[in-house]
């Protein structure tokens, strides 16, 4: 039993130095701001609206490299009838209203100032929220952003144009994506994201939503148990974890998550390829949740990935 454990604790140890040897020598997908040069695309990450609107994670090709080109063209990019909103895969549309120009930008101390013309205003009441966490998540996806500061014609947008609910200053990443809200009471309110998986056609992508709850439970169980729920939000919304999975136990180790799940894991036991998209759906979620570096995968004891 002894001798198990600590082959158990070794396997654990020496996969975390690989997972983060493997981080430091190879970029992180979402870090577009560095890229080498001899390169001419640049992979990124945006967030824009799909066809059920929500607002989605979606893999797309930059041309620009530098931090403060990559700005302005996530703001083109989501700029409806922009010429670089011709970039996005069919089922998938802009959100900051039409004629809107980025009249000048900033960035300090890890914020990005964004000074949008009056056009921005323009938004609708069903929109507008959603504008806002587009731009948050877009640009806080590039490396080294962390919040967003919003002016339109150099005044400070302090409220949501049409409900006139307040924003902060610094618009950062705790303003959630796609709420959900379940609230019994106001104590103890928790905010978990998960990162469900959609399709347009054939095409798999990642739809993150933040439930907004009094559960008392880990935010790792929670996410487990929100990814292989039959019933989620959205018939448009798809969970690949079985239904029968359970979360048999779990771990904070150094920068690491360690989890113990049980089989069968997918939905597809004949597939590698959901198995790949099922930990990466976990991944998303637990990055967005947790100040953590990698996770570690275990199905009945066995070490399966990471």
């Amino acid at each position: 039993m002894l001798k198990t454990k600590v082959i158990k604790k070794l396997s654990i140890l020496l996969s975390a130095i690989l997972v983060i040897f493997i981080i430091t020598v190879f970029p992180k997908e979402n870090d577009i701001s560095i890229v080498h040069r001899e390169s001419k695309k640049n992979n990124g990450v945006i967030y824009i609206l799909d066809n059920n609107d929500y607002v989605a994670r979606l893999n797309i090709v930059f041309s620009s490299f530098e931090t403060k080109e990559l700005i302005q063209e996530i703001i083109n990019t989501l700029t409806i009838n922009n010429p670089n909103a011709k970039k996005l895969r069919k089922g998938f549309k802009a959100v900051i209203p039409e004629n809107t120009k980025l009249l000048n930008y900033e960035i300090k101390d890890n914020n990005v100032l964004l000074n949008f013309s009056k056009e921005f205003l323009n938004i609708s009441s069903r929109f507008e929220e959603k504008m806002i966490e587009a731009i948050v998540y877009s640009i806080t996806s590039i490396k080294d952003i962390d919040s967003v500061t919003i002016k339109v014609e150099n005044n400070l947008l302090e409220k949501l144009p049409n409900s006139q609910k307040s924003l902060p200053t610094m618009l950062d990443r705790t303003i959630k994506i796609n709420k959900d809200y379940d609230i019994k009471t106001i104590k103890d309110i928790k905010e978990t994201t998960i990162y469900h998986l959609a399709k347009q056609g054939d095409f798999i992508y990642y739809v993150p939503v933040t439930k907004i709850n009094n559960d008392k439970k880990e935010k790792i169980e929670i996410i487990i148990e929100e990814l292989k729920s039959s019933s989620t939000y959205n018939t448009n919304l798809i969970n690949y974890l079985n239904n029968e999975t359970k979360l048999t136990n779990f771990e904070f180790l150094d920068n690491s998550l360690i989890l113990n799940l049980t089989n069968p894991l997918t939905k597809d036991l004949n597939s590698n390829n959901i198995l790949s998209e099922v930990t990466y759906a976990i991944n998303l979620s637990v990055e967005e949740n947790y100040n953590l570096k990698n996770v570690i995968y275990y199905v009945d004891d066995k070490l399966i990935n990471s």
